[in-house]
Parts: structure tokens; C-alpha cells; sequence
């Protein structure tokens, strides 16, 4: 599937996600349609994006959504294969896989298992069960036991984050920078839970694993339906920003044995079949791998991915539309690196103060990266919409100063 031209009569990939996941199936050579709320995102620029879809969204109208997405599909003469890169899609989409199923060819977890992983607390329940490595976690749901709650906890310092990756967490939480709070003491964590508690039905505590960003590790893989592993890849974090509990920056292709493995016995533990993401935290004192939560989607992962070798995406497609179609070849490229250099430059200046990266050692970094998410020669479009919105904003700035 490498020369796009020569897929034109095959179905199209149909994306709720953004431009790593359009330039992740581009680059496998498909048709790629984006279905989104905003047909101005600049993932919409991409060479790779060849037809958009307006969708109202999940959180306003499911089933505008999906009467959106159905209409879209019965134009096309052979099913379109559906790709999702965030939490609210792939639990909605679970929840109307039937209807789905007769216009769309996807892999989906069981639903049940979607839920249950969608959902941080009852995902830390289930792996206790199966002996899967966590944290020590607890769910608070109730505000009026917050002080029972926190009188029975004593591991600090620890972090509060929320239970599934909804809008009160960005709203609450320091605008949403953090994925996750460090508490140190009763008296914080009381005054926490009793602000996050006014927004949100349950919070999660957890038990504080030591070590910096750079300790999280991750597992990715495809687990087709006869519960065969068809591809896999193993990943760490460089940066992120914020410098603690941040989003990726700066992201490399590993080739980690001990997570690869741990990966598949969490895999085979939850008899979980579809694509996934297993993040992990090295404990810096004592070595121990523990799972922070697993996604049961696609990410921005995948599109290091198919730069190295491993293309999860065209796995997917390959079985969705040729069933028994022979397993790819491959030749994988560990070291691959990814830098998002708008957002690492953030990142950068964090690190600087700390004294742990320079301007040089940043610069020769991001000309060095593998993949710049944010200018490629091969696909200039989006870059373009980022300087256009910049001197649109630097515009208006200037005449709201003159206003003045």
C-alpha cells in the first residue's frame, strides 16, 4: 500500500483524530477522510487529508454524530475503515457498534472491556483482579467522606487525576496543562478533593511512583481477533510540558524487552483484542515497572510508528479489508525520534531552568528529529495554517491595542 495512487479503488480510511494519525495513514498510502467539528483544524491542510466529514460531536449530539458518519459511508460504493484517537470516540463508537458495523470495518475491544478501561477506576479494580502491577489507588466518589476518605490514606506524597479525560479536568486543573495533580500532605489533599469533587462524580488517588517523565514507558500493539499479536513496539517520553504529569514533546522509538514483555501478560491477562497503548512508570528506586492506565485507541504514536517500521495502521486496514491477506514485512528502526517543536520549545525553557538541557543540545535536537510534527517539507500545509493563524492573532492583537 505504499503508492497512493495505485489505492484509489480501495476503501477510504475514515479519521476522528488529529494530524498525526492523518499523516500515520497517508504515509501507508490511504485514502484519508477526516470527520471532525471544526473543518478548520489545521489537519483538514494536509496533503494526506483528501475529503472531510462535519461531524456536531459526541459530547453535543451522539446521534447527529452518527447519523453524520452513516451518511458519509453509504455514498461510497465498499465499506470505509473507521480509525479513532480519543477516549469519548472509541466509547461511543463501542456503544454503537452495531449500527456502525453496517456501513464502517473496524476493530473494536470488547465493549464491555472498552468501559471498563475508558474508566480509570473500575480499570485499577480489574487489574488488581488479574495481579496486573498498579500503583496503590483509590477511588473517591463521595464529597460529603472526604475527610473518612483522606484520614485512611497516608502515602505522600501522592497524585489526585481524574477518572476518564473529560472537559471539568481542563477547566479545574490548571487549564488543563497537567494530566495529573502531586499532593503532599492530608490537609492538600482534602482541599483538592473538595474542589475536583464540585466538577466531577470520582477522583482518583494513587500512590506517587518516583522518577521524572522520562521513567514512563510505553507498549503498543495490535491484537487481531483470533488473538494473535500482529504487530508491536515499545516507546519512551523525553519531554513533556509541563515537566511533570505533562504532555508528550519529544517522544523515541525503544526496543525495551522487559516492557514488551510485560506489555503482552497484561494483554493476555485481559484476553484484549484490538489496538492499544499500555503506559508504564519506572519506578526510580527500585526498577519496578507499574501500569499507569491503558488505552484501548490509536494515538500519536502510531505515526512513529509507521516511520519505524511498524505500521499498526496498515495492519488494521489489511484485516479489515483483505481478511486473510498475508502478515506485512517489515523492517524495523528503533531510535526513531519525534518532536512536536512549538509546544518542546515550552518544554525546553522548563528544562533549561532546571539545568538539565541547553539551547544547543535543544536546536540540534529538533534538526535532528526524525519526524517534525510541526514543519515537513512533504507536507507544508499544515505549517502554513499555523503561521497564517499566528499573523491572524498578531493582527488582531494589534488592532485591539489601537482600540485602546
Amino acid at each position: 500500500m505504499s503508492n497512493p495512487k495505485s489505492n484509489r479503488n480501495l476503501p477510504w480510511a475514515c479519521l476522528l483524530g488529529d494530524l498525526s494519525m492523518v499523516r500515520a495513514l497517508g504515509k501507508c498510502g490511504m485514502r484519508v477522510a477526516v470527520a471532525a467539528s471544526d473543518t478548520s483544524n489545521k489537519c483538514m491542510s494536509s496533503r494526506y487529508c483528501k475529503d472531510v466529514l462535519e461531524i456536531p460531536g459526541w459530547q453535543k449530539d451522539p446521534e447527529g454524530t452518527l447519523t453524520a458518519l452513516t451518511s458519509w459511508a453509504k455514498k461510497h460504493d465498499t465499506k470505509p475503515v473507521l480509525f479513532y484517537q480519543e477516549d469519548l470516540d472509541v466509547l461511543w463508537l463501542s456503544r454503537f457498534r452495531d449500527r456502525l458495523g453496517q456501513y464502517f470495518r473496524f476493530v473494536l475491544p470488547d465493549q464491555e472491556l472498552v468501559e471498563g478501561l475508558i474508566d480509570k477506576s473500575r480499570f485499577y479494580v480489574k487489574a488488581a483482579e488479574c495481579g496486573i502491577p498498579i500503583p496503590e489507588t483509590k477511588t473517591v466518589s463521595d464529597s460529603r467522606q472526604i475527610k473518612e476518605q483522606c484520614a485512611a490514606w497516608t502515602r505522600y506524597p501522592c497524585i489526585v487525576k481524574p477518572v476518564t479525560r473529560l472537559n471539568y479536568w481542563h477547566r479545574t486543573v490548571s487549564e488543563g496543562k497537567q494530566k495529573a495533580l502531586q499532593i503532599n500532605n492530608r490537609k492538600d489533599l482534602e482541599s483538592a478533593l473538595e474542589k475536583l469533587l464540585e466538577s466531577s462524580d470520582a477522583v482518583i488517588v494513587q500512590n506517587l511512583i518516583v522518577g521524572g517523565e522520562e521513567n514512563v514507558l510505553s507498549y503498543h500493539a495490535y491484537v487481531n481477533e483470533s488473538s494473535k499479536t500482529v504487530m508491536d513496539f515499545t516507546g519512551g517520553k523525553i519531554r513533556t510540558t509541563p515537566r511533570q504529569f505533562g504532555y508528550s514533546t519529544y517522544l523515541e522509538i525503544t526496543d525495551d524487552s522487559e516492557v514488551r514483555n510485560l506489555g503482552r501478560l497484561v494483554v493476555d491477562k485481559l484476553e484484549f483484542q484490538g489496538v492499544l497503548k499500555i503506559d508504564f512508570k519506572r519506578d526510580a528506586r527500585s526498577g519496578k515497572l507499574f501500569v499507569l492506565e491503558i488505552n484501548p485507541r490509536f494515538n500519536l504514536w502510531h505515526h512513529i510508528g509507521v516511520v519505524a517500521g511498524i505500521p499498526i495502521p496498515e495492519a488494521v486496514y489489511r484485516d479489515c479489508v483483505h481478511p486473510m491477506s498475508a502478515d506485512l514485512t517489515t523492517v524495523f528502526r528503533k531510535g526513531v525520534r519525534w518532536i512536536r517543536p512549538r509546544q518542546d520549545f515550552r518544554a525546553f525553557r522548563e528544562y533549561q531552568a532546571h539545568g538539565q538541557l541547553s539551547a544547543a543540545q535543544w536546536l540540534y535536537q529538533v534538526l535532528t528529529a526524525d519526524i517534525n510534527e510541526g514543519f515537513q517539507l512533504s507536507d507544508l500545509g499544515p505549517a502554513v495554517h499555523d503561521i497564517s493563524e499566528f499573523l491572524r492573532g498578531l493582527n488582531f492583537s494589534r488592532h485591539l491595542a489601537r482600540d485602546k
